[in-house]
């Protein structure tokens, strides 16, 4: 008699043995360094109501989540052998139970546990704060009698109830400890920060999609802009084509002399930076559109008056592109690349770093292109001739920097092409 009984205490001493053994706060810590890893909500809870399940003994463990768009509590998961039937139950915000956890003043919510056992004892004893919420703890009675509920968890994130726990009696219909009720009180809290955590980062994700879509429709723009930018460009040098046939060809030459020039300095030439060296480069000239024929024409030397007239070219052309936000880094270079690094050039006089670096390139690779170009009032001249030229004004007219990096440049590209071909297919 007393080995059958024995035998029929020994189950049930081993699940206590077995509770005792379970060390809260470290599986309150893992749990925690659990949460901080997993992104998803629904994962998260099940390895809760499974533990709970598992280590406490429980007859059902239930977990709900508020969602926002249905307005009410949806059950995530619940395990157990009574487990709840969850496709049959809903908890709106007004339900009794998740009413409990709502202040009467709105700004802070009652984090208190409903524990059934307690209501019960409240019910024979009734107090005076009992008697005033008697109705409201009857329906909560009531309706954790019916789902085999003895403790509801709230689970609350600044102010929010966006969870709650609800934990059916054990299996060997022990009380629920103080210890054991503080771990499922911060168990329930880390919950929340939880859910939340992974509702951020499912919202970051999301944000971050739509920015990564803005930022290709933005490229795509920026690209569709880009082109634009160089159709402008190209419309205005045909339109100083027009006035004067020898200046198209020239301004296809200058935009690659200045490019190669520009690389052999080590400027950086990527993205908006090559797109203005090469706006600078090929609008320089765009102001002539605004000279007279008899003047741009002339095929003598010109009048100091007609000189006059003729310099306003880099204002008229700065004036061109000054009104296109896009262009008025690119009208700085168009109004300073007849300035001289001396300071004796025009229109204001600009010396050495005073002048924009691209505006500086535009002057020597323009002259260069001048002296070795055959014109109407001038016939073109050897290339040693326009290396010495070059060398001969730097310091003064020219940045010597500038003129050295160009020739160069220039003697390399020399050594793989002739002049001719190389001119031939920089107009092209």
């Amino acid at each position: 008699m007393t080995r059958q009984r024995n035998a029929r205490m020994t189950p049930i001493m081993s699940r206590r043995q077995a509770l005792k053994k379970i060390d809260l706060q470290t599986t309150l810590r893992d749990f925690v360094a659990t949460f901080v890893q997993l992104n998803r909500p629904e994962r998260l809870l099940k390895m809760i109501t499974r533990f709970l399940d598992r280590e406490f003994q429980l007859t059902h463990a239930s977990f709900l989540v508020y969602v926002e768009e249905k307005k009410h509590y949806v059950f995530m998961d619940s395990k157990g052998a009574h487990r709840l039937p969850v496709s049959l139950l809903k908890i709106d915000s007004d339900h009794p139970m998740a009413a409990w956890f709502r202040s009467k003043n709105g700004k802070q919510l009652n984090s208190e546990v409903i524990d059934l056992r307690v209501l019960r004892q409240a019910i024979a004893r009734p107090g005076a704060a009992v008697r005033s919420r008697m109705t409201e703890i009857n329906q909560i009675v009531k309706i954790m009698e019916m789902l085999k509920v003895k403790l509801v968890m709230p689970a609350i994130y600044k102010h929010k109830l966006i969870g709650l726990l609800l934990l059916g009696p054990k299996k060997n219909a022990a009380p629920f400890t103080r210890t054991e009720t503080a771990f499922l009180q911060n168990l329930a809290l880390n919950c929340s920060v939880a859910l939340k955590t992974a509702e951020y980062n499912k919202n970051l994700e999301a944000r971050n999609q739509e920015l990564a879509q803005r930022v290709g429709e933005i490229e795509r723009l920026r690209q569709k802009e880009h082109d634009t930018y160089y159709e402008i460009m190209r419309s205005l040098a045909q339109e100083v084509h027009a006035k004067d046939p020898y200046t198209f060809g020239h301004i296809g030459q200058v935009e690659r002399l200045g490019l190669m020039t520009a690389k052999e300095m080590g400027m950086d030439l990527t993205g908006r930076k090559k797109d203005i060296l090469s706006a600078g480069l090929i609008l320089h000239d765009v102001g002539k559109i605004g000279i007279p024929d008899h003047i741009l024409k002339k095929p003598a030397r010109l009048t100091p008056e007609e000189w006059v007239i003729m310099k306003t070219h880099v204002d008229k052309g700065a004036g061109i592109l000054g009104h296109l936000s896009a262009f008025k880094e690119v009208a700085e270079i168009v109004r300073a690349h007849h300035e001289n690094f001396d300071g004796s050039g025009y229109p204001n006089g600009l010396k050495g770093s005073q002048i924009p670096v691209e505006a500086r390139i535009v002057s020597v690779v323009d002259a260069f292109h001048a002296i070795v170009s055959t014109r109407c009032y001038s016939k073109g001249r050897p290339l040693e001739v326009a290396f010495e030229e070059l060398r001969r004004c730097a310091g003064t007219q020219f940045d010597p920097e500038v003129v050295e990096a160009f020739i160069r440049a220039m003697t390399a590209a020399l050594k793989k092409r002739g002049i001719e071909h190389f001119l031939r297919e920089s107009a092209a």
